[in-house]
């Protein structure tokens, strides 16, 4: 019998081997290093993340059932969603990695084994025993509002699971696994679900030739002992907490800036609601190796270079700062007022540091700690252009008058941390420093050159955002069509988006905080709108700010507004009593036309202020056949999905709906604000969103069709026939096989953006 199991085993160990020879691109893990030889890093990851992660990968997973790495595998499920509603407490955090140590201290929050048992365990059953949508019986691809959790591992909990969802298969809604694969896990599991283990493997990154001596001159850098250096090396933690670093793109190997209890050896990551908590009296910067596959949607990359080691060396560490605090500022809610706890770091340092990383700044908004965001992405719009004042120009860097006003006058939603609190008070406090801002404008002048344009070759020096429902993009330059509206952030606004939406954010956190959030962030986007507004000719200003923000057509009006109101007003009440536009008393000398003044301003920018380089960020043109579907106007395009990501002539794109809203004043209810008749499509190089809603293989002749057809329909019933047509099923047997071409592919060089894409949203057509 023994002789039977090892030849088993063994040959568990050849499929693996051949599983894992398999061509790909890029290894989205720190693989290359490891080079792991256990039997879950060779033969299980790559089953999961070919076929699970795509849904098993983040906090909207399923279940909170994390497929990315052997300690989430581990790990198990919980039936606990965080996103469900309402909350009048904040949640207990299960931020993998970082809140329980080992597998006691998740069974102590409510997670559960999805492995005991072996072959009776609950993923063998959800592989194996159950039907899928070969059967016809899976109609419902909601997976991301899946309430269905087995609650524990009892036999009879599992039972009561399968006759009560006899068609709960897994992958859901999408094709099974392979034979050869359900049979190694069920190896792995008969083996007792062996798998690595954590010190052993972050050592041997640490200690790998290729990384040691970046990792031990950074985590020098960080620890430096005097006061001045401390402040400085809190304030860049406090920003970078949400990155994954990278020394090299060649080399898939990603570390977190995280805060140890040791110096040395084995990293002891301290735990903390937000960055700016207290961390305990000894701590010390670590970069701690990042162990789990990277997916798109939550991969926030950022690069460590001896020139930007350089850079802040010299403007935080040892450039001369006109005052010196005797004493660390408080941690806590007091930490979370960026404007007081840095205030001796000269400001324009803290701004040239969002300049210099804009792309990465705005992304952890976008991307952020909570995987999908609609919080706060339904209060921008759909598509939107930024810029930035120079620091040269900038009030904050340039009034310590009006620093210290703003600095006093301001409150952040993460000082209320789960108290209740006027709502009211926050906004109008924000509001009142933006009036003294507009103050301060009134005595310049402002031109074209109060933007900054970095050296000309900087690819940060314009954005990109596009919004896709509660998921969203951000791409350096100016891409897809003009846009309706457009963003000029300074510092005081770009702090405080960052200390609302990624320091000071809690995706655990209470409905209050979320909600005094979405209001705090509604205040952000319409003061940079604001300040994009006031470059323009001042009788254009009012005229267009109206016109971004139309009231909703009564006969749209949802019957139950009256609890939306209970929170915010109409969008022409906001913006005429609430946010009163300051700036009709500055000035600006640049020469507009008052018809289409925004247009002509972009125009200028193109051709005055940015090179070709920052305007395209190295995206390719497009042909002549991409550039006709990507202007095709008719009723159907307000039908179309959010994305579709295609491939032709051996290069993949995407296509973009853009959707236009009458205003995104708005907590729920987005699509009575859809004015529908004023959408529009881009199509853009490369792959733009983490959530697909669907694939196609077009080539020319499949092309041309699609957009004849596309022109001519006119009904949602059209539309869905045109993506029948031509898009990829999900019960298709190359479905697995594209994807991977897709994910693969999945590179976006300028910011070195990769990742496995998420199928949550993905249509069953």
């Amino acid at each position: 019998m023994k002789k039977i199991y090892l030849l088993i085993t063994a040959g568990a160990f050849l499929g693996a081997a051949i599983y894992i020879l398999l061509p790909s691109k890029s290894s989205f893990t720190s693989q290359s290093i490891l080079e792991a030889d256990d039997f879950y890093s060779q033969s299980i990851q790559p089953i999961f993340d070919a076929k699970c992660i795509a849904c098993h990968s983040c906090y909207n997973s399923p279940c909170q059932l994390k497929l990315t790495s052997f300690y989430s595998t581990q790990r198990g499920a919980n039936k606990i969603s965080i996103y469900d509603f309402p909350k009048l407490e904040a949640r207990e955090p299960t931020r993998m990695f970082v809140d329980a140590k080992d597998i006691n201290g998740w069974r102590k929050k409510g997670f559960y084994s999805i492995t005991d048992k072996a072959d009776q365990s609950i993923l063998n059953h959800m592989v194996s025993n159950l039907n899928g949508i070969e059967s016809g019986l899976q109609s419902n691809y909601q997976s991301e509002q899946s309430r269905v959790c087995i609650d524990s591992t009892s036999q009879d909990n599992i039972n009561m699971y399968i006759n009560e969802n006899p068609a709960g298969r897994m992958p859901y809604g999408l094709p099974a696994l392979e034979k050869k694969e359900i049979d190694l896990i069920s190896t792995w599991q008969n083996l007792g679900s062996p798998g690595p283990q954590i010190k052993k493997q972050e050592r041997k990154i640490l200690e790998h030739e290729d990384v040691k001596d970046n990792v031990k001159k950074w985590e020098s850098f960080f620890n430096r002992s005097s006061l001045k250096a401390r402040l400085s090396s809190r304030y860049i933690y406090e920003h970078l907490f949400l990155a994954n670093i990278y020394f090299d793109e060649s080399f898939k190997v990603n570390f977190r800036l995280v805060r140890s209890r040791t110096r040395s050896g084995a990293i002891d990551e301290i735990a903390t609601d937000y960055p700016f908590d207290d961390p305990g009296a000894n701590f010390y910067y670590r970069l701690r190796p990042v162990l789990e596959t990277i997916v798109h949607k939550s991969h926030i990359p950022f690069k460590f270079t001896d020139e930007k080691m350089k850079k802040w060396n010299k403007s935080f560490y040892i450039s001369q700062w006109e005052w010196h605090p005797k004493s660390m500022p408080a941690y806590g809610r007091a930490g979370a007022n960026p404007y007081k706890t840095f205030a001796a770091i000269p400001v324009k340092a803290r701004y040239q540091f969002f300049l210099d990383e804009s792309s990465y700044h705005i992304m952890t908004f976008i991307k952020g700690p909570v995987c999908r965001g609609q919080t706060a992405l339904n209060v921008i719009n759909d598509h939107f252009w930024v810029f930035f004042l120079d620091p040269s120009k900038d009030p904050l860097v340039n009034s310590k008058e009006l620093y210290n006003k703003v600095s006093n006058k301001m409150s952040l939603p993460a000082e209320l941390k789960d108290d209740f609190a006027p709502l009211v008070n926050l906004r109008k406090n924000y509001w009142r420093s933006i009036k003294d801002k507009y103050e301060y404008l009134a005595q310049k002048n402002l031109g074209l050159d109060w933007l900054w344009s970095g050296d000309k070759s900087d690819l940060d020096a314009s954005i990109t955002v596009m919004r896709h429902f509660d998921s969203a993009q951000v791409m350096q330059g100016l891409q897809g069509k003009t846009p309706k509206t457009a963003w000029v952030l300074d510092y005081q606004v770009f702090e405080s988006i960052y200390y609302n939406l990624s320091a000071g954010y809690n995706v655990f956190g209470p409905l209050l905080h979320q909600v005094n959030s979405r209001l705090f962030m509604e205040i952000s986007r319409v003061s940079s709108e604001d300040l994009f507004l006031t470059f323009l000719p001042q009788e254009s200003r009012v005229d267009l700010r109206d016109k971004w923000n139309v009231p909703t057509p009564k006969e749209k009006e949802s019957p139950l507004k009256w609890v939306v109101d209970l929170f915010t007003d109409d969008a022409q009440e906001e913006m005429k009593y609430n946010y009163v536009y300051h700036g009709m008393k500055v000035s600006t000398d640049i020469k507009l036309s008052t018809k289409d003044a925004k247009e002509n301003f972009l125009k200028l920018i193109q051709q005055k202020l940015l090179s070709k380089e920052q305007l395209v960020a190295k995206r390719s043109a497009l042909t002549k056949e991409l550039k006709r579907l990507s202007n095709i106007k008719s009723s159907g395009v307000a039908h179309l999905p959010d994305t579709i990501i295609f491939s032709y002539e051996d290069k993949i794109y995407t296509l973009v709906h853009n959707k236009d809203h009458f205003n995104v004043s708005m907590l729920f209810f987005e699509d009575i604000r859809r004015n529908s008749a004023k959408d529009y499509i881009d199509i853009i190089p490369g792959i733009v969103s983490s959530y697909p809603n669907l694939f196609m293989t077009l080539d020319k002749e499949s092309l041309e069709q699609l957009s004849s057809k596309l022109s001519q329909s006119k009904s949602a019933s059209d539309v869905w026939s045109i993506l029948k047509t031509h898009g990829l099923s999900r019960s298709s047997k190359d479905f697995w096989k594209k994807y991977k071409y897709f994910s693969d592919n999945n590179y976006e060089d300028s910011t070195n953006e990769y990742g496995y894409l998420d199928l949550n949203r993905y249509l069953n057509i």
